[in-house]
């Protein structure tokens, strides 16, 4: 049993391996995607300033592949944020939440989340297939936007089922968050 008294940081190279092969393999999927993203919106950015600043000739279409590739990351990284539980909260009360609370108050939240990524996915749904009808594309590109929305409306989707494999983890008992690359 741990030292109570005992304030060393976790080895978290060794926590995530704890979280099971649903959660390996998402972190694994969700995160690798997300970095090859960044790699991507990195190289991009590199390219475009490079070519702005030193040859006067920026990369054409560089603003819109940024946009695309800013919303390829946030969706990206999606399903394993939702997995760690690990969303941008306010923890004004956790210190005061007592510990038999938090599993209930994980159910509630992890419900909620459901909903909404269900509705978002729902509404980037409607909102893909009416692109895709009117034939959007990007303006200097000239390639479809649906795609992208699609892409967006799926991961929504995977983040909806994935508050549904949290909720249903703690009406089994789970005391907490999967451990995961934090």
């Amino acid at each position: 049993m741990a030292d109570p008294a005992d304030t060393s940081e976790p080895d978290y190279s060794q926590l995530w391996r704890s979280g099971g092969a649903f959660t390996t393999a998402i972190h694994g999927l969700s995160g690798g995607a997300a970095g090859i993203v960044l790699f991507a919106l990195m190289a991009v950015t590199m390219v475009d300033v490079v070519g702005r600043y030193v040859f006067s000739a920026p990369l054409p279409g560089g603003n819109e592949i940024v946009q695309i590739l800013m919303a390829a990351i946030i969706y990206a990284a999606l399903p394993s944020v939702c997995r760690q539980e690990a969303h941008i909260t306010v923890d004004l009360l956790d210190g005061l939440t007592p510990r038999r609370v938090v599993p209930f108050r994980q159910m509630v939240m992890n419900a909620v989340g459901a909903a909404v990524m269900g509705t978002i996915c729902w509404c980037l749904w409607l909102l893909a297939e009416r692109l895709r009808e009117d034939h959007e594309t990007w303006e200097y590109l000239v390639w479809e936007r649906a795609p992208v929305v699609y892409f967006m409306c799926v991961l929504s989707g995977i983040g909806a089922v994935i508050f549904l494999a949290n909720l249903l983890r703690y009406l089994r008992g789970a005391r907490g968050p999967k451990p995961g690359f934090i």
